[in-house]
């Protein structure tokens, strides 16, 4: 597929024309009924994708699937539930890959009184577990200590420093929530010293801010790029201390552009990769040349624009050993139900990949 270039206004930061000409892609399914994905390589570059099935957006049949491709994408298999538990929403949202090759995802699982979602009773627990053999079994989820948050939602990638101190970030809040966007919030960061099996010690990024992702940069500094909850805007953070500190954000994307995904490429650049919540609704990706510092707006590429309204998006990206990018991402048809619950039926549901190269344009 060739995807032609063209311009679009979407504020001050979208002057400019988005690089589009010649972009090398093709977009497959993954799996219809697929919600919110992450996206693992395993060494032998077998390439294993997570998304929500069984629900609606919202909705207690949800659990954490896993499909699996070995050919870099192009087919995957059918799912296979890798975490359930009974009468909740349950989903991957946060994975990582060890120094030894085991496959590391955290998971939300929350509920409320009653089969319609509701706030009342509502709660978010974060969940940590680990594969051995490339996700074909999981040892026992061990659930994460988010205190003093009295709930918590993992998110983005899960690091492990050179002690093999694993480093998870997500967002949480205190409780009774009374308001569906579940304020006030603020992301954070949580670690374990012994592979998972406790966790705790968690360190505040940024008030009011959510779904976050976080990477390593060459000094060992670590970049977070997380979404506002005014705005819906990504901005980015800096920690020059394994986590313990945090710089202040400063922003990244306009507002309805989330949430992010980050990926060093092989050669040094950064990859940025987030949903367009703006027209046209999709995915789009950009780069920064100085360790995410800045990004690159001029450089910015349409992945996908298939969507007919907001729900759309969170991408996330892997690089396949020839060099082509990898990202999934989910796109739902069809309007929400008459409340705004989010109550669209899963087969509306995709789960989508795009193979890809960057464009010419950014090469060194």
């Amino acid at each position: 597929m060739r995807l032609l270039a063209f311009s679009c206004a979407l504020g001050a930061f979208a002057q400019e024309a988005f690089q589009l000409g010649g972009l090398d892609s093709q977009r497959v399914v993954v799996h219809q009924g697929g919600y919110f994905p992450r996206l693992a390589m395993l060494p032998s570059g077998e390439l294993l994708a997570f998304f929500k099935t069984g629900a609606a957006h919202i909705g207690k049949g949800g659990r954490a699937s896993m499909s699996r491709s070995a050919d870099g994408g192009k087919t995957w298999s059918e799912p296979a539930t890798v975490f359930d538990r009974p009468d909740a929403d349950d989903g991957i949202v946060a994975s990582g890959v060890a120094r030894d090759g085991s496959v590391m995802v955290a998971a939300v699982s929350y509920t409320w009184k009653g089969d319609r979602y509701t706030t009342d009773g509502w709660l978010a627990r974060t969940w940590f577990q680990r594969s051995r053999d490339g996700g074909r079994t999981w040892d026992t989820p061990v659930e994460v200590n988010v205190k003093p948050l009295d709930w918590a939602y993992p998110f983005g990638h899960i690091l492990e420093e050179s002690d093999g101190t694993l480093l998870l970030a997500g967002y949480g809040g205190a409780l009774p929530v009374t308001a569906a966007e579940q304020r006030p919030q603020a992301s954070f960061v949580v670690r374990s010293h012994d592979g998972g099996k406790t966790w705790g010690d968690l360190v505040r990024i940024a008030p009011d801010h959510n779904e976050i992702t976080m990477a390593r940069r060459r000094d060992g500094s670590i970049v977070a790029v997380m979404r506002t909850v005014g705005g819906a805007r990504l901005n980015s953070s800096i920690s020059r201390d394994a986590g313990r500190t945090w710089s202040a954000p400063k922003p990244v994307t306009e507002d309805r552009e989330h949430p992010a995904d980050l990926l060093r490429l092989s050669n040094g650049d950064w990859l940025l990769t987030f949903g367009q919540r703006n027209k046209p609704f999709g995915v789009q990706a950009m780069r920064s040349r100085d360790e995410g510092e800045t990004w690159e707006r001029q450089s910015r590429v349409v992945l996908a624009f298939d969507g007919d309204h907001s729900d759309v998006g969170y991408p996330v990206t892997i690089e396949r050993r020839d060099g082509r990018l990898v990202t999934v991402y989910y796109i739902v048809y069809g309007e929400r139900d008459s409340e705004g619950l989010k109550g669209i039926a899963p087969k509306n549901a995709f789960t989508k990949a795009v193979l890809w190269r960057p464009p010419a344009s950014w090469k060194r």
